[in-house]
């Protein structure tokens, strides 16, 4: 705290020394000016919260210094409201101010939670503002009950998954709440009683309560069992959604000395599957502060004394597996208890490491690493060589990178001992077997660096990168936490005298492993970058590749003068072979196009005339070296245009021959086909290949050739951009958005979306007043022009395929303000609402174009479907599911699909994929953690017209399509007292319930799950279903009769799988066997037909009710 006030009166003083003779009034109106502009940036995610904090610790600590009206701020609480989100910014800083003690701290609690509630209600992206400000205000005023905070609002905090940083202070402010008793202990009954296990959001709830309360009285109060809670909490091992959650309140359980959670974790290790172990050890076991007691309870089993003692020919697979994972788990306790039965086992572990399964063996590793103390360093050293020598190859991407992230400590654990060796004059035999492991991986290395296959050598390449930055670099770095350099710098010494590491063989044979046309992008990127690590770049020798290499007419070995151009940029210190290079590629492009644009096949093929080589070495040498270029890049705009147009004329050769030469449209798929066949069939080159190879070979040119393009118009934009060249700059975005636009080849499209993005990025990064910057105006009449104007006119052969490409990359890298990204959903869903009620009603101009609806919505779906974007669209969910349901009956197929897709894309966010388990299998039941009360907020408007859809529509699959979403949803009690979302789940229910008896079959499957969802477990779910198993018992009709039979169906899976630990499996039993006796399934049911017979037998057999499942087959064996 000393500290603190230190820091703030060295701000203050600091601040004050710039300010010269100004009076304390005039500096306070200053900082006030200064906190407005800050604060008044158009959005939030801009504000810069240190800047805010200092400006507000000087401004309060002269106005009460010097005894001064706060005249700017002293209205800040009233102005508190969801409708201004920088306001709660503002009050953040203030309360981190000596003027906190004086502010209302009742108002300001009314008016945070008032903006909370109204936050999610609203689905407002500033609620992470509003919970750091009220956890502050709390901080200061630990008095502040928050009462009008529910349960359903921290449950929905917590659903906001969008806004980063929400968990955690939702957690915080709930944390606080816990801490009146009486409320705790209610929200304990509630959540333990009523919520499943396999919701998330109940781990990270309880973990609050227990914080502040001893889990044994919570238990008591609520007569809940302790058996049931610790099996509920042990299901989480076996969901993967739930494990990281599961974390929370086991700590929380540490934290409190819990003795069952130590029973809980002694039975998983004693009696549990594998796969529970596993999942026990990475998410539990850091958790459990009382380590030494957990050992102590386990030595006092027989059967894991017995279990650790056994030889290896008595144990199974599954049984080694727990045998490593234990003895990993318990290794430095088991070695202070007995030395001897450590060596024993580790040993036993050791010498038979190979025999293990590959997953065992990597824990062997892992074990070994982690306790390199308790071991004689060149035993280690010899097992290190030989693991990675048989394990190199292993095809599991995390296997290699766990191999190589222990690379470090082995590293750093050998330099401290040869560093103690030096001091004590005992280092020769040390040195021996240390300079030979590090012989054995340097010859590891020099084996795999040129090797065909992926696997080994990414190895070689990874582990080189860490030995140069542990070891061998001039400057050695830190590669761990507790890492000496010096140690590692002495280590690096003595192997580099000894000759283990020699940097220029390693460079030049890095260099010839460069040359590998059918080499793999991550390696021969990688190794670009070991070598300018290495510094021994002969920068000549690059530069004679390039001129090699874009003279061939391989093209796998034409992209190589990439890598070599960039050596050659990043490495030479003579800035003269530069330009000479940048002359001479930029002369040699201009000689080729004219033999190029006459015969491109010949050109290629004898001549080497690829012009993309020569593009590649223009971009590196623009985007590494335009300041020592001495050239006009914007004069390389006219020639690049000169090839986009040669390449996409020549992809629309068939188009132009057949309209006269008057083609408006983009070849399409078979377009380009006929075209490269002209190409081919025209050429005066006479082919040893057939004509297919012939045609791909010069489609793999063009793309290539305008990839390269819009790189280089990128590149140039970027230093254009630095000149404010605005004119030059829009050329450079034409080029992309030409591409983007006239071509249909998916690798042409993804790469100039890449680059359109990557412009973008740079455009904005620049803006600081967006309504005068001129960029960002570039890229707004760009999208208009291009994709929002309804005369823009696309082939339906595209489907939108670049538009929406581009349409994503521009306004994904509009960040952090994301101006162009509103500006064009807002624009979108305006119109699409504009023409919604006429569009299924006109035709299109022409056959062969998409509508703009269509790709519209496509537009919006490659935006919502973009998990980045996600904090910025969730705003848009209600208006995008209004639009997107709107368009779906549409008369015309494409506007129908795009609304589907966008419709299903909306559904992924807010229902989430599904839950999967430990073993990968399909759940029958899959749990859902969006509810009704969440649901109103997010999607009011949707929700009503869904409802209004399925009780009037006649179409059946939009009915069936809006039951699918409607039966993600759940039903979750989070208070005993009516909700804003009570009307809503009422129509629902009714609505589902009517639907139980519909025509359609599938309507009826999912009514059932609809309707079973909108009822909690608890108490609701089963007086229901006893109902309607008497109701069922009284039908005539077949379909109502079927359609109850699934809403029970549904039912009972919904209890036997969320009601696990919450009823005990007895009254789970009991409740079933009810079920059936009010069914009556007896001879009657004959009066069904065979289909409604085979439904209500699948029943039978849920509730394993062999006699009634018997009679029904019998039933059904006699008609058939």
């Amino acid at each position: 705290m000393a500290a603190a006030k230190s820091a703030s009166h060295s701000d203050c003083l600091s601040y004050l020394q710039t300010l010269g003779d100004a009076t304390p009034k005039e500096v306070v109106d200053q900082l006030a000016a200064q906190i407005k502009e800050e604060a008044d940036k158009p959005d939030t995610s801009s504000i810069n919260q240190a800047s805010l904090n200092v400006t507000f610790r000087v401004y309060y600590h002269i106005v009460h210094k010097y005894e001064l009206p706060d005249e700017h701020f002293a209205d800040l609480p009233q102005l508190l409201s969801v409708e201004q989100p920088k306001v709660f910014l503002m009050l953040q800083s203030v309360l981190l101010t000596n003027h906190w003690s004086r502010l209302d701290a009742q108002l300001i609690e009314g008016k945070c939670i008032d903006a909370i509630i109204a936050a999610l209600q609203q689905n407002n992206s500033c609620l992470v503002h509003q919970l750091k400000a009220t956890n502050l205000l709390v901080k200061k005023f630990p008095k502040l009950e928050l009462l009008k905070l529910q349960l359903e609002h921290f449950y929905h905090c917590l659903q906001r998954q969008s806004q980063v940083g929400c968990r955690e202070e939702t957690l915080t402010l709930f944390n606080h709440c816990c801490k009146q008793r009486r409320r705790a202990f209610f929200y304990f009954r509630l959540i333990v009683e009523f919520w499943p296990w396999t919701n998330r959001n109940k781990y990270y709830l309880l973990s609050g309560i227990l914080n502040s309360h001893a889990l044994s009285e919570l238990l008591v109060a609520s007569g809940h069992s302790e058996t049931e809670f610790f099996a509920g909490l042990r299901l989480s091992l076996s969901y993967r959604g739930l494990r990281a959650a599961s974390q929370y309140p086991v700590k929380s359980l540490s934290g409190q000395r819990s003795p069952a959670l130590l029973a809980l974790a002694v039975e998983l290790l004693v009696n549990g599957s594998v796969a529970e172990i596993q999942n026990f050890h990475s998410q539990w076991f850091l958790r459990i502060q009382q380590r030494d007691a957990l050992f102590q309870l386990l030595q006092a089993k027989p059967e894991i004394v017995e279990f650790l003692a056994s030889s290896e020919a008595a144990r199974s697979a599954s049984d080694q597996h727990r045998l490593i994972l234990i003895f990993s788990m318990f290794a430095k306790e088991i070695y202070v208890t007995s030395k001897l039965h450590f060596f024993k086992i580790s040993t036993e572990l050791l010498t038979n490491c190979s025999c293990f399964e590959t997953d065992a063996q990597l824990l062997i590793f892992k074990f070994l690493v982690d306790n390199l103390g308790n071991f004689a360093v060149e035993d280690c050293l010899e097992f290190f060589y030989n693991f990675m020598e048989r394990h190199r190859g292993v095809e599991s991407s995390e296997f290699r990178n766990t191999m190589l992230g222990k690379m470090p400590n082995i590293i750093n654990h050998t330099a401290k001992h040869f560093n103690k060796a030096l001091k004590t004059d005992g280092s020769d035999a040390l040195a021996h077997d240390i300079k030979r492991f590090f012989c054995q991986l340097q010859h590891l290395m020099e084996q795999d660096m040129h090797c065909d296959v992926y696997q080994p050598r990414i190895f070689a390449l990874k582990l080189l990168e860490i030995l140069l930055k542990s070891l061998y670099s001039a400057q050695v770095s830190k590669n761990a936490k507790m890492c000496s350099t010096h140690q590692n710098q002495q280590l690096g010494v003595f192997l580099l005298d000894q000759g283990v590491f020699q940097p220029h063989s390693m460079a030049q044979l890095l260099f010839n492993s460069l040359n590998d046309p059918q080499g793999f992008d991550d390696a021969l990127e990688l190794t670009v970058s070991l070598l300018l690590q290495l510094g021994h770049v002969d920068s000549e020798k690059c530069i004679e590749h390039c001129q090699r290499f874009w003279s061939s007419c391989d093209v796998d070995q034409c992209a190589l003068v990439s890598l070599y151009a960039q050596l050659a940029v990043r490495s030479s210190l003579d800035q003269q072979l530069i330009k000479d290079l940048y002359d001479l590629s930029l002369q040699q492009l201009n000689s080729k196009l004219e033999a190029f644009s006459r015969d491109p096949l010949m050109t290629a093929k004898s001549a080497g005339g690829h012009l993309f080589g020569h593009i590649c070495v223009l971009d590196e040498l623009v985007s590494g070296g335009s300041a020592h270029l001495d050239a006009s890049l914007a004069d390389l705009l006219p020639l690049l245009e000169r090839i986009l147009n040669v390449i996409l004329d020549f992809l629309n050769l068939a188009n132009t021959r057949r309209e006269n030469g008057a083609v408006a449209t983009a070849a399409s798929f078979q377009d380009m086909d006929e075209s490269l066949q002209l190409l081919v069939s025209e050429s005066v080159y006479v082919a040893t290949e057939d004509a297919e190879a012939c045609r791909k070979f010069l489609l793999m040119s063009f793309w290539l050739t305008l990839k390269a393009c819009c790189d280089l118009a990128t590149s140039v934009g970027c230093v254009l951009l630095r000149e404010s060249n605005y004119d030059a700059l829009q050329r450079c975005l034409d080029i992309n958005v030409a591409v983007l636009t006239r071509c249909r080849h998916k690798g042409a499209i993804e790469a100039a979306g890449l680059s359109v993005g990557k412009l973008t990025r740079a455009i904005t990064s620049t803006v600081a007043n967006p309504d005068e910057h001129q960029g960002l105006q570039l890229l707004h009449d760009c999208l208009e022009r291009e994709l929002l104007s309804e005369c823009r006119q696309v082939s339906t052969t595209r489907r939108g395929a670049g538009f929406s490409i581009m349409f994503l990359h521009v306004l994904k890298n509009d960040n952090p303000r994301r101006l162009l990204l509103h500006r064009a959903v807002q624009r979108i869903l305006k119109r699409l609402n504009e023409t919604s009620s006429s569009s299924g009603e006109v035709a299109s101009d022409t056959n062969n174009h998409d509508r703009w609806e269509a790709l519209s919505l496509h537009y919006l779906c490659v935006l919502v479907r973009d998990t980045e974007l996600r904090p910025a669209m969730c705003k848009y969910y209600n208006e995008i599911m209004l639009v997107g349901m709107a368009h779906i009956d549409n008369p015309e197929w494409t506007i129908s699909n795009a609304a589907l897709q966008l419709f299903g894309a909306c559904l992924g966010k807010l229902v989430g994929q599904r839950q999967a388990t430990e073993f990968e299998t399909k759940l029958a039941w899959e749990p859902s953690e969006l509810n009704y009360e969440e649901l109103a907020c997010l999607l009011p408007k949707a929700c009503e017209h869904m409802l209004q859809c399925c009780d009037t529509e006649q179409i059946n699959s939009s009915i069936i399509l809006f039951l699918g979403f409607l039966s993600k949803v759940e039903h979750l009690c989070t208070t005993g007292q009516p909700q804003q979302s009570t009307e809503l789940l009422q129509r629902f229910r009714r609505l589902s319930w009517r639907l139980l008896r519909h025509k359609c079959e599938q309507v009826r499957l999912l009514a059932a799950s609809c309707f079973v969802r909108a009822h909690e477990f608890r108490c609701n779910l089963p007086t229901v279903l006893l109902a309607s198993a008497k109701l069922a018992a009284q039908l005539q009709e077949d379909n109502f009769y079927e359609g109850l039979v699934y809403t029970l169906h549904a039912g009972v899976l919904k209890l036997q799988h969320e009601a696990r630990h919450v009823w005990t499996a007895t009254e789970l039993q009991r409740f079933q066997q009810q079920l059936l006796n009010k069914l009556q399934v007896t001879e009657q049911v004959k009066r069904f037909k065979a289909y409604t017979l085979n439904v209500l037998l699948q029943f039978l057999l849920l509730l394993e009710a062999d006699e009634e499942a018997a009679m029904v087959r019998q039933l059904l064996e006699e008609r058939a």
